[in-house]
């Protein structure tokens, strides 16, 4: 198996762990630290592949460098800066917590500036320096002086992978500070019944929940790192259906005697009649 195809299938088995531990506890420091140590465990496995691993072309090694291993060590950055986050946390009152926040965001602003090139580079997907940046046997400039550096060890990873791990992580950490700022300050998603010509969930609401919990596992919203409640609270928001209780739903899910997935099961048999009969082309 290439170790492309590898890390992907160890990173989705990550992000599905992930998302369940996030289900579990309400106490934030614990599920930090644990996802950190998942995210280590996975790393240790692509490491123990790689470590026996001769990449084919330099396409592959530059796959591998810049968008898999820069995502597995993103993680690691964001779960550590998450869990330094909380326990420096001040207890209260709110007004303290928002100062807090607020100057937690202007630091990784400030990383973010001062990273700007590789920021925009990251961004715009560039290309033009991947042979430098992600071939471990090209001579890679040091892009800022940094004795980190000295310790790297480039069998797994490159100077330039750390840095867009680094950069991916903040922007991660970014986005969670400003939803928590979005919820001390009270902003919620205008509900759906007061717009013009609103959508409203006219399905049970079971099937929604189910809909809720197949999203947070799959990892399709904000790469996996959206909370099961926003999820629940802005799908519900939009549709028009109170999902205050979700977690009591689901738990009715769990105890079905057939299918626990019936209505994931109902829309993946329509999709596929849908295109046998070639509707789907007209």
């Amino acid at each position: 198996m290439s170790i492309t195809n590898y890390s992907e299938q160890v990173l989705t088995n990550l992000r599905r762990d992930l998302g369940i531990l996030m289900l579990d506890g309400d106490n934030k420091l614990i599920q930090f630290e644990s996802a950190f140590y998942l995210v280590d465990k996975a790393l240790a496995k692509v490491k123990h592949y790689l470590s026996s691993y001769e990449f084919k072309t330099e396409e592959e090694e530059i796959t591998f460098f810049k968008d898999l291993m820069s995502e597995f060590l993103k993680e690691s950055v964001y779960f550590a800066e998450l869990f330094n986050l909380e326990s420096s946390k001040p207890p209260g009152p709110k007004k303290e917590i928002k100062r807090y926040f607020e100057g937690e965001l202007k630091s990784i602003r400030s990383f973010l500036q001062n990273n700007q090139n590789l920021y925009n580079y990251l961004l715009l997907n560039k290309t033009n320096q991947d042979k430098v940046f992600f071939l471990r046997s090209s001579m890679t400039p040091i892009y800022k002086p940094n004795l980190f550096w000295q310790t790297l060890d480039t069998r797994f990873c490159t100077v330039y992978t750390l840095y867009f791990a680094r950069i991916k992580g903040s922007l991660a950490l970014s986005e969670f500070i400003d939803y928590q700022l979005q919820l001390l300050n009270g902003d919620e998603i205008e509900p759906s019944y007061k717009r013009k010509n609103p959508l409203h969930w006219t399905g049970k609401k079971v099937e929604l929940v189910e809909l809720v919990y197949a999203l947070k596992q799959t990892g399709v919203i904000n790469h996996g790192r959206a909370d099961l409640k926003e999820i629940a609270h802005r799908m519900g928001s939009f549709l028009g259906m109170n999902l205050q209780d979700f977690y009591k739903t689901f738990s009715e899910i769990s105890i079905r005697k057939k299918s626990r997935t019936a209505f994931l099961d109902t829309l993946r048999d329509r999709l596929t009649d849908y295109l046998e009969k070639g509707e789907a082309l007209n």
